[in-house]
């Protein structure tokens, strides 16, 4: 009895250490860690987070006070009454901005007509640091703005299809504690 139970370990532990060289071990090398130590890296992060449907990341990218605004021509049609005054406004901040992400990247579209995309792909054109800008404005003197053309791409595998969005993105980024946060995101494309 004895020699089995030497014959059963020496086996354990001959079986234990054979790795197969054509089926190595799998492992999840993404990460939520994200740095943003310049407004580049930044925007190349909001790629990222759109090609692994990221929440985690993409909530990193956002400043605390962020808006998204909107083209007047377009807040009567997509836009949510945001001060509660019954009319729609031309933006929305930090919390809908990550429900409306969180739901195209989990969901679908929150109008129920997309589903879930099996890929998403944002292309951003970050231009040459000579074309950035600053805005004059009063407070926001220290905000970089980025104007960008952009491609969103949701493509759906079971019907062989995509939906794409392109247009210009302006991106108003503030350094906030060492890392830039995107402070206002504006849509100028059209519908």
């Amino acid at each position: 009895m004895k020699t089995v139970r030497y014959i059963v370990l020496l086996l354990l532990v001959v079986l234990g250490a054979c790795e197969n060289p054509f089926r190595p071990p799998l492992r999840d090398s993404s990460s939520d860690v994200v740095q943003n130590r310049s407004p580049e890296e930044l925007l190349k992060n909001l790629e990222k987070a759109y090609r692994e449907k990221n929440i985690n990341i993409f909530r990193k990218l956002l400043h605390p006070d962020y808006r998204f605004e909107l083209l007047s021509s377009e807040y009567q049609q997509i836009g949510i009454d945001m001060d509660g005054d019954g009319r729609r406004d031309s933006w929305w901040g930090y919390d809908h901005e990550v429900e409306i992400t969180r739901n195209m990247f989990e969901r679908g579209s929150s109008d129920g007509i997309l589903p879930v995309a099996d890929a998403i792909e944002l292309r951003l054109q970050i231009p040459p640091q000579e074309l950035w800008e600053r805005d004059p404005a009063d407070g926001m003197e220290d905000y970089i703005v980025i104007p960008c053309y952009f491609d969103l791409i949701l493509t759906y595998k079971h019907t062989n299809s995509s939906y794409v969005a392109n247009g210009v993105a302006r991106f108003y980024l503030v350094e906030n504690a060492g890392d830039w946060q995107i402070m206002i995101w504006r849509d100028e494309s059209l519908l």
